[in-house]
C-alpha cells in the first residue's frame, strides 16, 4: 500500500505550531509537528511523501542547517519556509538553495493549505516517476548484452530477418532472444520495448551520444575549404 502525504510542520513556536496543526487537519491533510528540526529529523519517516512547512529561525538548528541536512537523512520532500519580515532575505536565500515557497508569519491558513496541496501533488507526481524509471532500469539491468542488442533493433520496429542481418545471427535466435525480452521487461510489443528502454534512459542516451557525434561525422564528410587549404 502506497504512503499517503504528509505535511511535516517543524516550529518552536508550540502555540503556532497547534494553531497551524488544526488548520491543515482540518483542511483535509494528515499533519504532524515537529518543536525542532532536531526532533524532525530523528523521529519523522522519510518514507512518507509530502511536504515541510519550517520556520526559518528557531532555537538549536535554524531551517537552513537543517535544509542542508535533509539530503543527507533521506528526505527529498519540498520544502515551505515560514519567516518573519526581518527574515525576508534568509529566506530567500532558502529558496535560491532549493526551497521551494516561503511565507511570511502571520500566515494565512487559506494559502498554506493552497501551496501544501500543490507540493504534495508535485511530490508524488515525483516519487512515481522515479519509481517508474528505478523499475525500467532493473529491468533493462536483467538483459544479457545480447539481448539488449535485439532490443534496440527491435525498438525501431525491425522485423525479427532484419535483426538477425544488422546482429550477424540467425533468425532462430533472434526469435528466443526476443521472446526473453517480452518477458524480462514485461512487454507485449517494440513500441513496449522502447518505452521501457526509453525510460530506463538507454535509447535516449544512445540518441544523445549520436547527435553530439554528427557535427563531426559531418565535418569529415566535407570537401575541405579552398580558403583554408590555401594557407
Amino acid at each position: 500500500m502506497p504512503f499517503q502525504p504528509l505535511i511535516r510542520l517543524v516550529d518552536d513556536d508550540a502555540d503556532l505550531r497547534g494553531a497551524l496543526l488544526f488548520a491543515l487537519r482540518m483542511a483535509g491533510f494528515d499533519a504532524a509537528g515537529y518543536e525542532s528540526a532536531e526532533d524532525f529529523l530523528s523521529h519523522d519517516d522519510c518514507r512518507r511523501p509530502g511536504c515541510v512547512v519550517m520556520d526559518i529561525r528557531m532555537g538549536g538548528m535554524t531551517g537552513l542547517e537543517c535544509q542542508a541536512k535533509m539530503p543527507d537523512a533521506g528526505f527529498d520532500q519540498p520544502i515551505i519556509f515560514l519567516s518573519g519580515h526581518g527574515d525576508v532575505e534568509m529566506a530567500l536565500l532558502a529558496v535560491k538553495r532549493g526551497a521551494a515557497d516561503f511565507l511570511t508569519k502571520p500566515v494565512r491558513v487559506e494559502k498554506l493549505a493552497e501551496s501544501c496541496r500543490r507540493l504534495c501533488a508535485w511530490h508524488e507526481s515525483e516519487r512515481k516517476a522515479a519509481a517508474e524509471k528505478r523499475l525500467a532500469r532493473e529491468r533493462v539491468e536483467s538483459l544479457t548484452p545480447r539481448e539488449l542488442d535485439v532490443a534496440r533493433e527491435a525498438a525501431k520496429g525491425l522485423p525479427n530477418k532484419a535483426i538477425a542481418n544488422a546482429l550477424g545471427v540467425s533468425e532462430q535466435a533472434v526469435k528466443i532472444h526476443r521472446s526473453s525480452i517480452y518477458k524480462k521487461l514485461d512487454a507485449k510489443s517494440a513500441v513496449d520495448i522502447k518505452a521501457c528502454l526509453d525510460e530506463a534512459g538507454i535509447e535516449n542516451a544512445a540518441a544523445k551520444a549520436a547527435a553530439d557525434d554528427a557535427p563531426l561525422i559531418r565535418a569529415a564528410l566535407l570537401p575541405p575549404d579552398p580558403d583554408e587549404a590555401g594557407r
